[in-house]
């Protein structure tokens, strides 16, 4: 398994087309950004799946401050694709 997973992170072209099919599903009001409350609820579910806690207020703050590199309040694409790299990294680990 993470020899699969880390042939996604090597390859540009799969992992670009993962992370728009994830944005896409993560940006419910389709609005080409991720704001805090679907950070939060997707952050929750990756939680869930992994059998972890779900975040606080305080993580979700902290994550979207990582991520959001324009501090524009929400997430781009560009910005997302490094949540779904940390995310694979740390299914390899």
């Amino acid at each position: 398994m993470s020899s699969f997973i880390k042939a996604i992170c090597d390859n540009e072209e799969i992992l670009e087309k993962i992370v728009k099919r994830a944005f896409l599903f993560v940006d419910v009001n389709d609005d080409k950004g991720i704001d805090e409350r679907e950070l939060e609820k997707i952050l929750a579910q990756i939680s869930i799946d992994m059998g972890a806690e779900s975040p606080t207020k305080e993580d979700v703050d902290e994550v979207m401050k990582y991520l959001d590199k324009d501090i524009s309040g929400e997430i781009d694409i560009t910005e997302f694709k490094v949540l779904i790299k940390d995310i694979l990294k740390s299914l390899i680990e």
